[in-house]
């Protein structure tokens, strides 16, 4: 039986706790740039926009499947944008979703808007948003296309931000960072705690360095950029359309630049069990785009992981005690995803110190459960009434559509 030598053990364990130390130093600097970066970006307003009668036209796409409680808030809110030139373009995938009941009844209400309805999507594409948008994207009438998912609420700040931005020549795509309302239930402290902390801890310093990173809630881009990278339809072939995109616009030259104002996502009666499904989905999206970042590095930085293999570290080089330096590290992450937060909300939150710390050390420990779930089958990703089967590198199957079982 092969057994390890003290001496070789021993370069083990130097090797395993340099690696420990340089990553809890990265990711404390991490976690403190985004908390000042976000201190100077969020709810800053942008340049002024060109003169009204020069300001870009913009093309709203508004994927729609079904009706959702809050779903006529959030399309009201379009409707009631202040800016001079928009099209709504709204895309339903069969002629009998209760959706367009609804679109046709703001329509009537708010009639000096120009809209669109397209039914039926484009056949052959596999993603079922992008097959749903296609129609709409390939007839926007103007070069700025902002798409901006059903369950996200807008304002007239967030369209001139977006605007503004994207009119320096070398930015390519405007997006938000996902956040939501304030709605009551602990699934919805959940929600909002992951959305304005675990989230933004990343998501907030890697815009700030320049890099991409960016999901596809709400996000507007000029299409002649897009269509240079191929254009929406060939990102069809993946469900992760916009991890795809925005890397190729990236590749590209262009700038990926965060909004000054989140993504508000706008969902009644938010569940804990429905938190954890759209965690497991997302997960296994981003197992097959960014395997080893996902498998090993993720894990290995969220706050309880990091903060026992950092307490074993400065255990074994500086003698720390690993209880203190745990009650150091969890209560310093505290501190900082709730200022974090705060900076998101803008406002008030609706619930107290102390329910966030519940909240927030259950969404910590839920995140172990949502690995778990996500390597059990990792490839296998269920969405509305179709499960699929995605490749490493994101390539995209359907492998069961029991929509398809009622035609």
């Amino acid at each position: 039986m092969y057994t390890i030598d003290p001496q070789t053990w021993s370069y083990i364990v130097l090797v395993f706790g340099i690696m420990g130390l340089v990553l809890y130093v990265l990711v404390t600097c991490v976690l403190v740039l985004a908390l000042v970066y976000g201190k100077f970006v969020f709810y800053r307003k942008s340049e002024p926009l060109l003169e009204a009668d020069e300001a870009p036209g913009v093309s709203i796409i508004k994927p729609l499947m079904g009706l959702d409680p809050l779903l006529e808030d959030n399309l009201e809110s379009h409707f009631k944008l202040k800016y001079s030139k928009f099209e709504l373009l709204f895309c339903v995938h069969d002629d009998d979703d209760p959706a367009i009941n609804l679109v046709e009844k703001l329509t009537e209400r708010y009639p000096k808007v120009e809209t669109r309805m397209f039914i039926g999507g484009q056949a052959g594409i596999i993603n079922p948003m992008v097959t749903n948008m296609a129609p709409a994207y390939n007839a926007a009438a103007y070069n700025y296309v902002w798409i901006s998912s059903s369950r996200v609420k807008v304002s007239t700040e967030v369209i001139l931000d977006l605007a503004s931005k994207l009119q320096k020549p070398d930015v390519g795509l405007v997006h938000q960072i996902p956040f939501v309302t304030d709605q009551s239930g602990f699934g919805a402290a959940i929600e909002k705690i992951y959305f304005g902390s675990a989230m933004a801890r990343y998501y907030v310093s890697i815009n700030a360095l320049g890099l991409c990173c960016m999901t596809g809630m709400s996000y507007m881009f000029k299409k002649t950029v897009l269509e240079e990278c191929n254009g929406l339809v060939w990102y069809g072939r993946y469900l992760a359309e916009d991890f795809f995109l925005a890397g190729n616009i990236h590749r590209a030259g262009y700038k990926i630049v965060l909004s000054s104002y989140p993504a508000q996502q706008n969902v009644a009666s938010p569940t804990v069990k429905g938190f954890i499904t759209r965690m497991v989905r997302w997960m296994r999206l981003r197992i097959n785009a960014l395997t080893i970042v996902t498998v090993v590095i993720e894990p290995s930085i969220d706050c309880f992981p990091l903060g026992l293999w950092g307490a074993w570290c400065f255990h074994e080089f500086f003698g720390i005690n690993p209880y203190l330096f745990m009650t150091i590290h969890i209560t310093f992450w505290i501190i900082r995803d709730y200022l974090q937060l705060l900076q998101l909300q803008n406002t008030k939150l609706t619930f107290s110190l102390l329910y966030f710390i519940i909240a927030w050390t259950v969404r910590e420990l839920l995140q172990t459960m949502t690995v778990f779930l996500s390597l059990l089958k990792p490839h296998e990703i269920k969405w509305g009434k179709r499960t699929y089967y995605v490749q490493c590198g994101g390539q995209t199957q359907i492998i069961s559509d029991k929509s398809a079982m009622h035609l």
